[in-house]
Parts: C-alpha cells; sequence; structure tokens
C-alpha cells in the first residue's frame, strides 16, 4: 500500500528532474543557433556586396570593351586618313618636283631667249650698220618678228624681172650680209621667195611653169650663194617659196606688187630639225 502511494511523488520527482537536464541544452542550442544565423547574415551581406562588385565589373568589362571598339575604330580611321595624307604627300613631291623641272627648264628657256637675243640684236647692228644705205633708200628692211630677225630684199636688188641670176650689186650685199652671219653656228638662215601675182610670160613659162617655181628657185639660188660664196655651212641653210600666197601689200597697184617681190632672209635660233637643206 505504500508503494502505490509514493508512485506520483516519484513520476513528478522525475519529471522534474527531467526538465532540470535539459534546459542547459536549450540555452546552449539557441545561442549556436543566434551564432549561426549571424554567419549567416555576414555571409548574405558578403554576398551581397559580391554581386554588387560582380556587377560593377561587368559595368566596367562592358565600358572597356566599347571604349576598344571605339579605339579601334578612331585607329582605322587614322591609318585612313594617315593613307591618304601619304598619297596626297607623294604627290605633292611629285608636283614639288615635276614643278622644279619646270622652273629649272624656263630658266634654261630664258637664259636661252637671251642669249638669243643678245646675238640678234649684234645681228641686227651689224647688217643695219654694213647696209645702212640701202636700209635708208628702203631696198631693205630689218624687222624683228618674235625671237627671229627677218632682212627683207626688194627683188631688184638681187635679180632682174623673170631672172633667177643674182645681180652683181645683189652678190655684194649678200657678200656683206654672209660675213655678218658666218660666225654665228648657232643661227639658221631661212631663205624665202615670194612674187606679186602677175603670170608669168609664155617664155618664163617654159622654164618656170608658174610662180610657185619661180619664188621656189630665188630663194634656193640664195642659199647656194651663202653656202658656196659666203662660206655658211649648208646645214644652218633651208630655202622654200610661196609664190603669190603670202602678199605684204594689195596686188591692185603697182607699189603693193613690188613689194610682194621679195626675198626674205630669216635668221633664228638653231632647232633640233631644219627645213629642207641646200646642198
Amino acid at each position: 500500500m505504500q508503494i502505490r502511494s509514493l508512485s506520483p511523488f516519484i513520476c513528478i520527482t522525475v519529471i522534474l528532474l527531467s526538465g532540470c537536464t535539459s534546459m542547459p541544452l536549450l540555452t546552449g542550442g539557441r545561442s549556436e543557433l543566434e551564432k549561426t544565423q549571424k554567419k549567416l547574415e555576414m555571409l548574405r551581406a558578403t554576398h551581397k556586396q559580391t554581386e554588387i562588385k560582380l556587377q560593377w565589373t561587368e559595368l566596367e568589362l562592358s565600358n572597356s570593351e566599347s571604349a576598344r571598339r571605339q579605339l579601334s575604330k578612331e585607329l582605322k580611321q587614322f591609318e585612313t586618313q594617315t593613307a591618304y595624307l601619304k598619297n596626297i604627300n607623294r604627290q605633292r613631291q611629285k608636283n614639288i618636283k615635276a614643278l622644279r623641272l619646270e622652273l629649272q627648264k624656263r630658266r634654261s628657256i630664258i637664259q636661252l631667249q637671251g642669249q638669243v637675243i643678245q646675238l640678234l640684236d649684234d645681228t641686227k647692228k651689224t647688217i643695219e650698220t654694213s647696209l645702212k644705205d640701202q636700209i635708208a633708200a628702203q631696198e631693205i628692211e630689218v624687222v624683228e618678228v618674235d625671237d627671229k630677225l627677218k632682212v627683207i630684199f626688194v627683188d631688184k636688188i638681187l635679180f632682174d624681172s623673170g631672172s633667177v641670176a643674182i645681180k652683181p650689186r645683189g652678190k655684194e650685199l649678200l657678200m656683206i650680209m654672209a660675213d655678218s652671219l658666218k660666225g654665228n653656228e648657232d643661227q639658221e638662215i631661212l631663205v624665202e621667195g615670194h612674187t606679186d601675182n602677175v603670170l608669168l610670160s609664155a617664155a618664163l613659162q617654159k622654164r618656170f611653169p608658174s610662180n610657185w617655181e619661180l619664188s621656189t628657185a630665188r630663194a634656193a639660188v640664195v642659199a647656194h650663194f651663202f653656202q658656196q660664196e659666203g662660206g655658211i655651212t649648208p646645214e644652218r641653210l633651208s630655202a622654200r617659196g610661196y609664190s603669190f600666197y603670202r602678199p605684204v601689200a594689195s596686188n591692185e597697184t603697182e607699189a603693193g606688187r613690188r613689194q610682194n617681190r621679195r626675198i626674205e632672209i630669216i635668221l633664228g635660233p638653231k632647232q633640233e630639225h631644219s627645213g629642207t637643206t641646200i646642198e
């Protein structure tokens, strides 16, 4: 009977003893849980910061890639501009070289023109001095044309009507002129024959079918005289005839026809190609 009365007491005692044992365990578990939660929060905060840093890094990478593409584009543009400028520079160098050559050529031409002018001036002075009486009598005319000197002989001084034989007085005048020209090897001599438009007589036509042949024959005779009697080298000489197709006055009057019947001796600088050489 006593044992049964003690059973409730024993049960209560066991329960109390059991509760006293679990209290420290519960307290310790809560402490660990709180520590774990704090660590978890710290990890979450760190993870958040890492995500933010990662986003910034991705943004910087994107910006860097855009900057790289922009720099690559600018580099291509720069290379294109550089190639363009190099081409322009090469072209300008070619232009400068061409201009220098042209300048040198012009200087040479100017120098040559100066020499030609001086030569013509000297020749003109010599001829005007030697033939001053004939020039004064308007039988001979000395004219400057561009870079050439033209000495015009009225045909009656050199030839009788319809003749191609030089008159004695004409030979004297041509010899005077030849002496002044003999030493100027850089000067070419072109002899031109001109006539009026009067038809040749029947007798003359047997020798000269037209004024073409007469004008050319007279020019050739003068060129031959310069070579054979005047001692001028034939390489400097040429002759041609123009008949009545280059008049200097009207053929309607006797005075005009007299002016058109003429021999023109044209002096100019030596060229690479001459006219018809008289041998």
